[in-house]
């Protein structure tokens, strides 16, 4: 197996933010016999593989049978992850984290074990323990959510996306982190908010009525003030605003939003930005109006708008 490929499971174990890790994972912990066939086998101790898969079970949590084929796949894996006993600890830790994932169209509200409250908008994702332990509350989050965190001086509070980590004490912001944009940003409601980029280590702090915004086209976090704060996490109320955002991204918003299929057939419109503001209105009435802005017309096929 590749040794970065390797390294995704070593980071999803160890509560790092990996999608690809936590995805090769549950690939060999609910299906084991699907894992790839071509996986390293090594030689290992079936007995005290097998003893410690017995300890896991006493913990009362969802354990596969293993049948005699799957034993050296399951050795593989371990050995992957270095010593079988760091193994049996990082599965332990893995079982008390929770995941709560929203779908297309569907929106959610979670309260974490120490009363924080987080808003997930469509198409989110978000990992964090069942209970919070150690000097630090850290979650993870991949697409948008808005945080009303407990306050709490002793433990900071860190929200993980793949390119920014957001550090607080007690305060309420907005985080918008979809992997198909090429922004992320926090918006801030109440409190100061600490942003630090995690490909650059540049730090920002942010307060009511400020953003800030990581672009990825230079790695670079830039601030804004003067924000209102009436128009932070407006899709709370069903209101979606776009402001010079290409328009393959009002697309895909709009696909997660409404959980709706969009294609642009003509690639030339992809080269447009869109200023918009858009609340409490159809699916229909939305791509008629994103047509309207940049000239172009478009169909229903098989249930699917085609803009051209």
């Amino acid at each position: 197996m590749p040794d970065k490929l390797q390294e995704e499971i070593k980071h999803f174990l160890d509560g790092k933010y990996s999608p690809k890790g936590q995805e090769m994972w549950n690939k060999w912990y609910d299906r084991t016999n699907e894992f790839p066939e071509n996986i390293e086998m090594i030689q290992s101790d079936r007995s005290k593989l097998k003893k410690e898969l017995k300890q896991i079970k006493k913990t009362n949590i969802r354990v596969f049978n293993l049948d005699y084929k799957n034993w050296t796949v399951a050795a593989s894996l371990i050995a992957l992850i270095g010593l079988s006993m760091f193994f049996y600890q990082s599965t332990l830790a893995a079982v008390e984290t929770k995941h709560y994932a929203t779908k297309p169209g569907e929106r959610a509200k979670v309260t974490l074990s120490d009363g924080t409250q987080i808003w997930l908008n469509a198409g989110s994702f978000l990992k964090y323990p069942k209970e919070f332990k150690g000097n630090t509350r850290e979650v993870y989050l991949t697409g948008e959510a808005f945080f009303d965190v407990a306050k709490d001086k002793k433990h900071p509070f860190i929200i993980h996306t793949d390119k920014m980590d957001t550090k607080v004490l007690g305060t309420s912001f907005n985080v918008q982190a979809y992997p198909d944009q090429t922004t992320q940003e926090v918006s801030v409601l109440t409190g100061r908010v600490n942003v630090k980029s995690t490909v650059t280590e540049e730090n920002v702090y942010v307060t009511p009525g400020q953003k800030v915004v990581f672009k990825s086209k230079n790695n670079k976090l830039q601030a804004f003030k003067d924000i209102p704060v009436n128009t932070i996490s407006l899709w709370r109320k069903n209101i979606m605003v776009f402001e010079e955002t290409p328009l393959p991204e009002v697309i895909a918003t709009i696909n997660r939003n409404y959980n709706v299929a969009i294609e642009i057939k003509n690639k030339n419109l992809n080269a447009l930005k869109i200023n918009a503001y858009f609340k409490e209105l159809s699916a229909d009435q939305v791509v008629a109006l994103v047509c309207n802005i940049v000239n172009a017309e478009y169909k229903v096929e098989g249930g699917v708008y085609k803009i051209q």
